[in-house]
């Protein structure tokens, strides 16, 4: 059957936007690995084992989901590449100042000998950049910003009032890679018909 050309233009801008959410569950899910494994360095050796184990399988899962849906996406005549958040100016802009942030941040708690708080500040900027990304890209990204800042503040008072840096280490990195998972979850669960 014929569509008429607007939902032709429909249908490739939803799937471009697919393409590119795919990409970030993608990225979502390799770095909700690595903050998994960041949040459990500070754990007892069983409870961290077992929070890597379920973050590698989580994470594994929500790449190869993307992959095969992007796989899928260009064999069932989706459209080209296209242009995505990646390539745009903005971003790199804003990668760039994540970047510069955190190493200049991590310098700052070196120099003052508080590195026990070096995860919160990551989860902090990471998270300050999804909003810039919110206000820029996609809404989407406001509740993630969200959701990292509040890993970080969370982890940032406990850590005050405890002085404990492995409660902050799990507080964040858990709390983070969580964030992660989650923000992957939609655009897999997302259902685009050609």
């Amino acid at each position: 059957m014929n569509e008429m050309p607007e939902h032709q233009r429909l249908r490739a801008d939803i799937a471009t936007s697919d393409r590119g959410s795919l990409i970030g569950s993608i990225i979502s899910g390799a770095f909700g690995v690595a903050w998994g494994f960041w949040g459990s360095s500070g754990l007892p050796d069983f409870a961290a084992l077992c929070i890597q184990v379920a973050a590698s399988l989580l994470g594994l899962v929500i790449v190869i989901a993307a992959v095969r849906r992007l796989t899928r996406t260009a064999r069932d005549g989706g459209p080209a590449r296209g242009r995505t958040l990646f390539s745009s100016r903005a971003y790199v802009i804003i990668v760039v100042a994540e970047v510069l942030a955190i190493v200049g941040g991590n310098l700052v708690l070196t120099g003052t000998e508080q590195s026990q708080f070096r995860i919160a500040l990551v989860s902090a900027v990471v998270g300050l950049h999804f909003l810039f990304f919110g206000r820029l890209f996609w809404r989407g990204f406001y509740w993630l910003g969200a959701a990292l800042l509040a890993s970080a503040a969370v982890g940032a008072v406990v850590g005050v009032i405890s002085g404990d840096a492995n409660l902050i280490l799990a507080i964040v990195g858990c709390g983070s890679a969580a964030s992660l998972f989650a923000a992957a979850a939609p655009a897999l669960l997302r259902r685009v018909v050609y």
